[in-house]
């Protein structure tokens, strides 16, 4: 049998590869979007993946939701036509009215918005840059929209001011390129330095993104949801942490640690307790409170040196690990926490 003729003739399937690949993209997406968030915006937030919708944006008084649809360059424009028509008849329901259900109340604190790489006719004009509200329409465009979306979610009340399209020129053939370019751009801003291991970065923030994405649980507890589906800006703000080239983050203090061993081996074991640390470092709410309690004890206790400090630190805290952290991890912990405590990280204790 020739192996190659043959299989070249088998039937093909490309649909699992093409939801992967949008679930990659809206990913992406996302990241893109909480790195612009970091850069110009100081308020708190929660970024939820794969929820209600592709991306979620949670405020305190606010919320955000973006649907990603993502073609082939060459697909046709978006029309309102298109938008407010069923895909087929078992479908639930049009791109705008599923999107447009979400705010079921018409309050003026939820926006909706619908993000695509290919672009949208708006009063027989080609728009294919930026973000732009359906109430650029013309006025007998507006009404046609509203007219759909009533017949198809049974309402009086359409009010498309909340309601935009945003054009998104991201590379859709290499997106992480574009992505690690954005986050080192993005990373400077935020924490006025460069990031010691750029790859290691768009690793750890691409898998945490990913692993609350792939959460497939409904969870009735908003906290519950929070924590499994959604990254808050605290917790990107200390991923960011991890690979920042300053003293403050107490990195640099871990690695001089492991550079000071004397022995080949014990240096090759803390490198890759160290490597896992800071992999769960950001995401680990164990690991959180145990910082808090870390550095409220060398805020309240005369620890001496160092070396006394580790002694005193492994007797208090030790039994408080999950039995997968191993010594070099805990040591590595408490130096960290130490580092940043001799940098002034910790003012009281909110400050992380």
């Amino acid at each position: 049998m020739d192996v190659p003729e043959y299989y070249s003739c088998l039937p093909y399937d490309l649909a699992g590869s093409r939801s992967k690949n949008r679930f990659r993209l809206e990913l992406l997406w996302g990241i893109s979007k909480m790195l612009d968030l970091m850069v110009t915006d100081k308020e708190d937030f929660i970024v939820i993946f794969d929820y209600v919708c592709d991306v979620e944006i949670l405020y305190n008084e606010k919320l955000e939701f973006y649907q990603i649809k993502t073609h082939k360059p060459t697909t046709s424009p978006y029309t309102w036509e298109a938008l407010t028509k069923k895909a087929s008849a078992k479908a639930q329901g049009s791109i705008l009215g599923k999107l447009f259900a979400l705010n079921k109340t018409n309050s003026k604190e939820i926006k909706l918005a619908i993000v695509s790489n290919i672009s949208i006719k708006i009063n027989g004009q080609l728009v294919d840059f930026g973000e732009f509200s359906f109430s650029s329409f013309s006025n007998e465009e507006q009404e046609k929209i509203k007219n759909a979306l009533k017949n198809e979610l049974n309402t009086n009340i359409v009010d498309l001011s909340n309601l935009f399209y945003i054009y998104t020129s991201l590379n859709l053939q290499t997106p992480e390129n574009e992505i690690k370019g954005k986050i080192i751009a993005s990373f400077s801003k935020i924490k006025q330095c460069e990031p010691n291991n750029p790859n290691a970065l768009y690793r750890l923030i691409f898998d945490t993104v990913e692993g609350r994405a792939c959460y497939e649980y409904s969870e009735k507890d908003f906290k519950e949801i929070s924590k499994k589906k959604g990254i808050t800006r605290s917790e990107f703000n200390r991923i960011l942490d991890i690979h920042a080239e300053n003293e403050k983050t107490g990195i640099k203090q871990a690695r001089d640690y492991i550079e000071n061993q004397c022995e080949i081996s014990k240096k090759r074991k803390l490198n890759m307790a160290l490597t896992e640390l800071l992999r769960q470092f950001s995401s680990s709410h164990i690991l959180h409170v145990l910082e808090k309690k870390v550095s409220m004890y060398l805020l309240t206790s005369d620890c001496g040196t160092i070396n006394q400090a580790l002694i005193q630190l492994h007797q208090e805290f030790d039994n408080q690990f999950p039995i997968e952290y191993d010594e070099e991890m805990k040591v590595l912990f408490y130096v960290i926490v130490i580092g940043r405590f001799e940098q002034g990280a910790y003012e009281n204790e909110n400050d992380f």
